[in-house]
């Protein structure tokens, strides 16, 4: 019977005994929660990459299917009437402040709607600046595209210091490392808009419109937006443009040798009517035309589709977002 009872006492833990195994698991879960950090930014670098990639291939395949670009687009602006029009108050730009300046990586320009329209985006949707849900519930109406409008587009900076926003971009080479394609932003603008519901490619080449989740809960989809975007690049305003669409803002005088700078259609019809369209070859133009017959009736660029990229406070793109994943990978 004694026997029996010394076992009976022995059998459980001592207080010392609770107390290193506690110490012992504190001291591991102390070690495991950098980890747990590092596979939260890896399944959050991974799972954005993937759903660019394949967003990428969901609007190639609705172009090649559907012989156009996907209308309903999310235009991420409350209005877009030209020279009034507005952002949505709810995206996330960098310095985060609601206000669109220099050194914020997107800005407001003027285009006109017929690059859009020409390959198949003749609609957009509008933004609910007032909803609670700035991701799921973002769109307050449709409305079509005509004439100019106001869009939200990429922007580059000339250079970005200290004290400028966190998603300050330098420069054209800057933003093409981001986006992984080279870029011209002299010559074009490249426009942006949300991949939303209401996009004419959802239950077609994709099933439901992505979404990427922030890291923080500040920047999270019911506080801020957080679908992927498509971008798109077009001919500046009256930029001069050759048969292939390429843009560019230099070109020759009759039988002159150094080129002479012109970066939009008031300035091609007020400056000189001693310039044919286009010349780019020095000393090749035997005469010279008058630039304003050529400019009558407008000679407007299709828009075209360049790449998707994440609206974060950094703008990461799919070039940028599989650097970061395979980054990660490796450490």
């Amino acid at each position: 019977m004694k026997h029996y009872n010394k076992m009976t006492r022995q059998s459980g833990m001592t207080l010392i005994e609770l107390t290193v195994v506690l110490l012992v698991l504190i001291g591991l879960a102390g070690l495991m929660i950098p980890y747990v950090g590092g596979f939260v930014s890896k399944t959050h670098d991974s799972t954005g990459s993937d759903s660019l990639a394949s967003l990428n291939s969901a609007i190639q395949r609705y172009d090649v299917q559907f012989l156009g670009q996907p209308a309903g687009y999310d235009s991420l602006m409350s209005s877009v009437t030209a020279g009034s029009g507005t952002v949505y108050k709810k995206l996330m730009n960098g310095d985060d402040t609601g206000t669109l300046d220099a050194k914020d990586y997107i800005k407001v320009v003027t285009v006109d709607a017929q690059s859009f329209t020409d390959v198949g985006i003749d609609n957009v949707m509008l933004m609910d600046d007032a909803t609670s849900d700035a991701t799921f519930a973002a769109t307050a109406s449709s409305t079509n595209l005509s004439g100019n409008v106001d869009l939200l587009a990429l922007q580059v900076s000339g250079t970005c210091g200290m004290n400028d926003p966190m998603g300050c971009i330098a420069d054209d080479a800057e933003l093409g490392k981001i986006l992984g394609r080279s870029v011209d932003t002299a010559a074009n603008d490249y426009v942006i808009f949300g991949v939303g519901q209401e996009s004419a490619m959802v239950g077609k080449t994709v099933s439901e419109a992505p979404v990427h989740f922030a890291k923080t809960g500040a920047m999270s989809a019911a506080n801020k937006y957080n679908r992927i975007l498509a971008v798109y690049a077009v001919p500046k305003v009256g930029c001069l443009v050759t048969a292939t669409n390429v843009a560019f803002s230099t070109f020759y005088a009759a039988g002159a040798t150094t080129t002479t700078t012109i970066m939009n259609e008031a300035g091609c019809t007020t400056a000189d009517t001693a310039y044919d369209v286009p010349e780019t070859v020095a000393g090749d133009q035997a005469a010279a035309g008058a630039i304003g017959t050529t400019w009558a009736g407008g000679m407007v660029q299709k828009a075209r589709f360049v790449t998707t990229a994440m609206p974060m406070m950094v703008l990461e793109g799919l070039g940028g977002a599989l650097a970061s994943h395979y980054s990660s990978v490796d450490k």
